[in-house]
């Protein structure tokens, strides 16, 4: 019997900035980056599956040492991606490394101001790339397993006065799974391994370019093999959990030498299972899923209290000037986008173009019994997603950050059930 093949092409481009910028991810930050610890690159995923009936299906993953990619970014690079390849079947993701530059013009310059000739830069580098993954296709079968990795912890912790604090919090959630996905050639050399882990790149505040743990990780995955191979990191719903480097019940700041030690982690647990058994699944490349939700918005403010804040400094008075030049921002709704790419039958790709916390991505997870990863930091950003609970406790997931992002205000907790609701449509539909 006849089944589907399922070929893939791979490529690693450097996206490193040529010269000094700002860089992204900490309001303290300021200036130009100083040094490059490690550098950033694209990785690319060209995958081609030709059906039983003849059918040729593409579509591309590109993976990226980047904070995000910008909404209004991504909307171009995808138009590029669907007149030059014909498909609109494209993920692009960004690993989340707050040690990488801005990506777009949408946010307050407190989370880093873009650089328009990098932006290029990248575009013309990933479509480099694309055109070399193509032109590398070839059949593979693929393979998963998981392990677990435990350099995470939660940072929402409640405090005396009852209010929500940026702190460790040993008893909140995480998601220490590792899923390891491997691609390899029919006389079974590896050709690509991705690998998804939830935990945000905050290692260290220095300024100075980085992939960040993912980076380090990544590159130790590739240098264990004696031939080419792509290793791809993706970021889960890691919205509330960071590195876990505390002292004295107090986060700390790490060094170049952690955000090493914490990415060869990660590394020997996606190496170990590697190592050990996986199970392999039958390609199913199909169709990109979509679906956009209103999300509710609990009180937008009026002209006259954000012509009042706008007369003033800071973060809070910018984010009102942002609201001010652009009415489509003072909406009741923002609209979340979310996309299912299926890759085989017991793996499926998620997009969400948001920074959602852990415990969507715990749920995705029991919602489809493991087949889904989840993939915020996708396609575009509009800021964090909280739950409702999140919502109706505070904190700067769910209330401070929406000032950094441009948000009209926090969302109302009924923006949770929307989300999941319309979530299982697509996995279950």
């Amino acid at each position: 019997m006849k089944t589907n093949q399922l070929s893939l092409g791979t490529a690693k481009v450097d996206i490193t900035p040529a010269h000094p910028v700002p860089l992204a991810g900490f309001s303290e930050r300021n200036g130009l980056y100083r040094d490059i610890h490690r550098k950033l690159f694209a990785r690319v995923w060209f995958f081609k599956q030709t059906e039983t009936t003849g059918t040729v299906r593409n579509a591309v993953l590109v993976q990226a040492d980047l904070i995000w990619w910008g909404s209004d970014v991504a909307d171009a690079l995808i138009r590029d991606v669907r007149t030059r390849w014909r498909t609109d079947t494209v993920i692009l993701h960004a690993s989340h490394t707050h040690s990488g530059p801005q990506t777009t013009e949408k946010f307050t310059s407190y989370l880093g101001r873009p650089d328009p000739d990098y932006i290029r830069y990248v575009k013309e580098r990933v479509l480099a790339g694309i055109e070399a993954a193509e032109r590398d296709t070839e059949p593979v079968v693929i393979s998963k397993a998981s392990g677990r990795c435990h350099i995470a912890v939660n940072r929402r912790k409640r405090c005396e006065d009852g209010s929500v604090g940026m702190a460790p919090n040993p008893d909140g959630p995480v998601d220490p799974e590792v899923l390891v996905v491997k691609f390899a050639k029919p006389d079974g050399v590896c050709k690509g391994v991705l690998f998804h882990y939830a935990c945000h790149p905050t290692t260290t505040r220095d300024n100075f370019v980085s992939s960040e743990f993912p980076g380090a990780a990544m590159e130790a995955v590739e240098s264990a093999f004696p031939h080419p191979v792509v290793a791809s990191f993706l970021q889960g719903c890691c919205g509330d959990v960071r590195p876990a480097l505390v002292r004295e019940g107090q986060f700390v700041s790490g060094t170049r030498e952690d955000v090493d030690t914490l990415g060869r982690t990660l590394a020997d647990e996606v190496l170990r299972v590697l190592n050990g058994p996986m199970d392999v699944l039958s390609p199913s490349l199909g169709e990109m899923k979509r679906v956009e939700i209103e999300l509710p918005v609990g009180q937008v403010p009026d002209e006259q209290e954000l012509k009042a804040a706008a007369s003033k400094e800071g973060v809070f008075a910018e984010w009102a000037r942002l609201l001010l030049d652009d009415p489509e921002r003072r909406k009741p709704t923002v609209p979340l986008r979310i996309s299912l790419l299926p890759l085989a039958d017991a793996l499926a790709l998620l997009a969400i173009d948001a920074e959602a916390v852990v415990e969507y991505g715990l749920a995705i997870k029991r919602l489809s019994r493991g087949r889904v990863l989840p993939l915020p930091y996708s396609n575009g950003m509009i800021g964090y997603l909280p739950t409702a609970r999140q919502i109706e406790e505070g904190g700067y997931e769910s209330r401070e950050s929406l000032y950094f992002f441009g948000l009209p205000g926090p969302f109302s907790g009924r923006a949770e059930r929307l989300v999941m609701e319309r979530i299982a449509a697509l996995i279950n539909g």
